[in-house]
Order: C-alpha cells, then structure tokens, then sequence
C-alpha cells in the first residue's frame, strides 16, 4: 500500500465538500484497493468484497460534508470501513456461513509473517494445502481485534502508527495487540500441529 498523503486527501475532500464529483472518483481509485484488501482479508470471501466496498464507499460519500479537514482522513476512512466489516461479520454470523476461506499463504506473504518471530518447521508442498486450513481456522479463533490487528499490520502491512489512529489507541497499545495476536496465533498453530 502506497503512504497516504495527508495534504492531497485534504484537498480532494475539500474539493468533494464544495460539490466536485471528480474529486470523489479519485478519491475511490486512490484506496479502492485497499478498501477491497481489508474487506477480503477480513471477511474472507470474494464475493463480498465488491457490495461491502460499495457500502463503505456510499458511507464515506455520504459523511464527508461533515468531515474535519483538522483530521487527517486515511485512519477515518479506514475505521468506516472497519465498522462496515464488523457490521458484515455480525450478519453473516447470523446465518452462520462466517468463513476465511479464500485466505491463502500466497496472500499473507508468509506463515513466519503472522506468527511473529518463531516459524514452524519447513513444511512439504503437498501439506500446504491443510496448512492454509488450519490458518483459516486459527484466524477465525482470534478475537475481532486481534484478528484485525493481523489483518492490519502483517497482511496490509500498515504502519504502527497508522494502526493506532484506526483503532482508536496509542502506537505502544497497537505494538501490543500485534504482538498479543501474533503470539496467541503462534499457540493456536502449534497446538494444531500437534494434533
């Protein structure tokens, strides 16, 4: 994900509160793909990824006369589209069809990446497809902010800094829940293994 720029966000939500509609499509193509990341990684299907980004899009149409160019508007974006996958987890929880089941290694960057420090063993081609299950799994086991804490920093690869304005906490506080995340991902993996 390229840097956000805080002065050029500033200027095309200025230009979108004066009426531009130009300005709101480059706003849409500027993070586009990162809003379709997040709801992917986070609700973990594709063909939900379009409606939820059209959603969180039509909120942030709708919000920006009242957003405060004092505010630097890539960690409000983001936390709209947070709450809009928080919103989509709770009905699909409902119906209980939740799943992360197109997560893949190749998505993640690595398996070391999300467990922090302490990879597991080498492991042979023709287990990686079990691997990418028992990955889901685990994800799945994860508390929503931990979860999004995974999805945030070792998938999205955003800055501490950045994750701390999105959930609302101070950079040490979202070091920390990376960090916890990681660690009960790494136990809930090795355990898995074990089996």
């Amino acid at each position: 994900m390229q840097e956000p720029n805080p002065d050029d966000d500033r200027k095309l939500v200025g230009r979108c509160q004066e009426g531009d509609p130009a300005a709101f499509e480059e706003l849409v193509r500027k993070y586009q793909q990162t809003i379709f990341n997040l709801a992917y990684h986070y609700l973990g299907s594709r063909n939900d990824v379009e409606d939820v980004a059209q959603k969180i899009f039509t909120k942030i149409y709708f919000s920006l006369p009242k957003f405060d160019l004092q505010r630097p508007f890539f960690p409000w974006l983001y936390r709209i589209a947070i709450n809009q996958c928080y919103d989509e987890l709770r009905r699909i929880r409902r119906q209980k069809t939740y799943t992360f089941s197109e997560l893949s290694l190749e998505e993640t960057g690595s398996i070391e990446k999300l467990i922090g420090q302490h990879p597991p063993p080498q492991i042979p081609d023709e287990d990686q497809k079990e691997l990418q299950t028992i990955l889901r799994k685990m994800l799945n086991q994860l508390p929503d902010q931990q979860r999004l804490a995974i999805v945030l920093r070792d998938l999205e690869v955003i800055p501490y800094s950045e994750i701390a304005a999105i959930l609302k906490c101070t950079e040490q506080a979202a070091r920390l829940k990376v960090f916890r995340a990681r660690a009960r991902l790494k136990t809930l993996m090795e355990r898995a293994l074990q089996k």
